[in-house]
């Protein structure tokens, strides 16, 4: 027994005759990539996303669907490269700074994620997994009290780090504690 109206999965044979219907189509070729993306079938998405782009090349949200594809199939430098020439064509768009973010943080591009996700946060202030990512970012700059910050926000609204990411930021805080004070010769603290 039902209890209210199911949504209809998208079909992807209907997607499929849509983009028979209208080959050169660059919405046809992107919901079928989305469909195909949501089916885990990675390199189909891709082969339709790269059609719809083709076809449009200003088509921001099917490039931004390629470079997470992108992200996925571990071709950071692309996800970089692609979502930052939609961040610059369109610079409002959250998603592509996010992206380039995450590309940044797997090339341990710390400046260039720092300030992808300083823009997810002029974008969306209460984006709670740019803070994290923002904090990811600072701790490995050294920058251990700023990144304790954006990590309580992060938390604060909603987030869970990484266990790996706490012992990193516990790790940082023994080591700054332990000389983060200046010291004389005589080893007393001034």
């Amino acid at each position: 027994m039902a209890s209210g109206p199911e949504k209809k999965p998208v079909k992807i044979d209907e997607l499929q005759k849509a983009v028979s219907e209208n080959p050169d189509s660059a919405v046809a070729h992107m919901r079928l990539g989305t469909a195909w993306l949501q089916a885990g079938a990675a390199k189909k998405a891709e082969v339709a996303l790269r059609r719809a782009v083709e076809i449009d090349p200003e088509y921001d949200e099917a490039w931004v669907n390629l470079g997470g594809i992108l992200l996925g199939s571990w071709d950071f430098a692309g996800c970089v490269e692609v979502n930052r020439k939609v961040a610059e064509r369109n610079p409002g768009m959250l998603l592509a700074h996010y992206n380039q973010g995450l590309g940044h943080l797997y090339l341990r591009e710390a400046k260039e994620m720092i300030k992808c996700f300083r823009r997810v946060l002029e974008i969306d202030p209460n984006h709670a997994a740019g803070h994290y990512h923002l904090a990811v970012g600072l701790l490995e700059i050294g920058e251990v009290e700023e990144a304790r910050a954006a990590l309580d926000r992060a938390v604060e609204l909603g987030h869970s780090p990484a266990p790996e990411f706490l012992k990193a930021l516990e790790r940082k805080d023994k080591y700054a504690g332990s000389g983060s004070e200046n010291k004389r010769s005589d080893g007393r603290s001034e």
